[in-house]
């Protein structure tokens, strides 16, 4: 599996403007937000803070990396918000005084079974501020 990436945060969002820019796909794939840059795939190192996917077979994959963003940056209120994993990653940035520009995050180019790369993700990396593990695929139980 290939990871794009990564881009800090501020140039996600300034690339985005951009034709030429490498975009999220649609569905299949696994974003990671880290503290560190890596290079060619994540690893432990880069002090992994978020492992996530789309949680279904939807093609919202980039879009709940827009959810993610939203609520990293404080666009939710008690009773609003999009995305769990945003808001801890907020409340860690807040307490730690980090500005969420400055994190990092990348996707795999596609992958099989997003549900499965998650976990594998999840197992390898153990990401800091994932509340649980992610569900495990209904289709590949005995991975």
């Amino acid at each position: 599996m290939k990871w794009i990436g990564p881009f800090r945060i501020d140039r996600l969002l300034d690339g985005m403007l951009y034709d030429h820019f490498s975009k999220p796909p649609d569905s299949d794939s696994v974003y990671l937000i880290s503290i560190k840059s890596w290079t060619n795939k994540p690893t432990p190192d880069c002090v992994p803070i978020y492992v996530g996917s789309n949680t279904s077979t939807s093609q919202r994959f980039r879009t709940r990396i827009g959810d993610i963003l939203a609520d990293m940056f404080g666009f939710f209120t008690d009773a609003t918000g999009h995305h769990s994993g945003g808001q801890s990653i907020y409340k860690f940035c807040r307490e730690r005084k980090i500005n969420p520009k400055d994190l990092f995050i990348g996707w795999m180019e596609t992958c099989g079974c997003s549900r499965c790369a998650e976990n594998e993700e999840y197992e390898s990396l153990q990401p800091l501020l994932n509340k649980k593990r992610p569900a495990r695929c209904g289709r590949h139980i005995n991975r």
